[in-house]
C-alpha cells in the first residue's frame, strides 16, 4: 500500500510532462505555419472565416474574404492553411445547387434560366421556406 502513492504520483507527473510537451509542439507548428504564410495561400482563421492571403505585414495578414472585400487579421488568428484538395470544404454549399435544381423561396419558384433554375418538372427541388411558428409563444 505504501508503494501505491509514489507510483501514482510518478504516473501523474509523467502524464503532465507528456501533455505539456504535446502542447509546446503544436504551438511551435502553428507559429512556423503563421510565419511562413505567402500571398495567394487559402487560409482559415480561428473564428472559422476562409479567405485568401492578399498581403503580409509584420504582425498582420490581409485576407480577401469575398471578391473585393479584404480585411486585416492578426497573424495569430490564422488557424490553418487550406490545401487545394480541401478547397471544396471551405465553400459551404458548393455543388448543392446545380443546373437541374428548382429553387423555391416562400412559394416563389425560380423559373429564370440565368439563376440556374429549371421548370421542366423534375423531382429535384430545394425549399427555402421558413417554418411558421406562433408569435404568442414566449
Amino acid at each position: 500500500m505504501e508503494l501505491l502513492f509514489p507510483l501514482l504520483l510518478v504516473f501523474l507527473v509523467g502524464m503532465m510532462f507528456l501533455s505539456i510537451r504535446r502542447q509546446k509542439k503544436a504551438s511551435a507548428e502553428a507559429k512556423t505555419m503563421q510565419e511562413s504564410l505567402q500571398v495567394g495561400v487559402r487560409v482559415q482563421t480561428t473564428s472559422g472565416v476562409y479567405g485568401t492571403v492578399t498581403g503580409l505585414a509584420e504582425g498582420t495578414v490581409d485576407i480577401e474574404i469575398a471578391d473585393g472585400f479584404v480585411s486585416r487579421w492578426n497573424r495569430l488568428a490564422i488557424r490553418e492553411v487550406v490545401h487545394s484538395e480541401d478547397l471544396a470544404d471551405s465553400y459551404p454549399g458548393v455543388g448543392l445547387i446545380g443546373d437541374d435544381v428548382e429553387i423555391e423561396y416562400n412559394g416563389i419558384h425560380d423559373d429564370d434560366d440565368d439563376l440556374g433554375g429549371s421548370s421542366d418538372g423534375d423531382d429535384t427541388s430545394i425549399s427555402l421556406e421558413k417554418p411558421h411558428e406562433d408569435q404568442d409563444k414566449a
